[in-house]
C-alpha cells in the first residue's frame, strides 16, 4: 500500500506540475499579441489573470500538498532527508515557497490591476487623449513581464533540483 500511495502521489505531483505550470508559457505570447492588437488587450489581461488565479496558483498549492505527502512517505520509510544526498530537496522547497509567495502576493495582484487598467480600452482612445497606451499600463505590464521571468527562472530551478537531485555539500 505504501508503494502504491507513493506512486500515485508521485504521478499526481509530476502530472500536476505539467498541468499547472504549462499554461504559464502562454503569457509571453499573450503579451506580444496584445501589443500587436491593442483592441484585444483587455481580453488578454482577463485571460492571463484567469489562468494565474484559477489554474496556476491553486495547482501550485496542490503541488505543495503532494510534495509534502511524498516527503511524509519517504520519512516514514526511514529516509534521512537532512542528509547531503537530499539537500536538493530543501533548496527546491525554499525556491517553491519563494515562487508561490511571489505569485500570490505580487503577480496575482499585478494581473488583477492590469485587468482594471485595460477595462474599457477596447475602442479608440477618447478625443484629446495622448497617443499610445497609458503609462500605468506600460508600467504594470513591465512589472508583470519581469515577475514572469523571475517565476520562470524559479520554476526551471525547481525542476532542475527535482530531476537532477544534485548532492549539495
Amino acid at each position: 500500500m505504501d508503494q502504491a500511495l507513493f506512486s500515485i502521489l508521485l504521478f499526481a505531483h509530476v502530472f500536476g506540475a505539467i498541468v499547472t505550470f504549462g499554461p504559464s508559457f502562454v503569457f509571453p505570447i499573450l503579451a506580444r499579441q496584445s501589443q500587436k492588437m491593442p483592441q484585444g488587450g483587455h481580453f488578454a489581461a482577463v485571460l492571463g489573470h484567469t489562468i494565474e488565479s484559477r489554474i496556476i496558483i491553486p495547482g501550485a498549492i496542490v503541488q505543495g500538498i503532494t510534495g509534502v505527502g511524498l516527503v511524509i512517505i519517504l520519512s516514514s520509510r526511514g529516509v534521512d532527508l537532512s542528509s547531503a544526498a537530499y539537500r536538493w530537496l530543501a533548496v527546491g522547497v525554499v525556491l517553491y515557497l519563494i515562487a508561490i509567495g511571489f505569485a500570490i502576493f505580487v503577480q496575482d495582484k499585478l494581473a488583477a490591476r492590469l485587468v482594471e487598467i485595460t477595462r474599457g480600452m477596447s475602442g479608440p482612445p477618447p478625443a484629446g487623449a495622448p497617443a499610445g497606451p497609458p503609462p500605468e499600463l506600460l508600467e504594470t505590464a513591465g512589472k508583470l513581464q519581469r515577475g514572469g521571468m523571475i517565476l520562470t527562472v524559479l520554476l526551471a530551478s525547481i525542476v532542475f533540483f527535482m530531476v537532477v537531485k544534485p548532492t549539495l555539500g
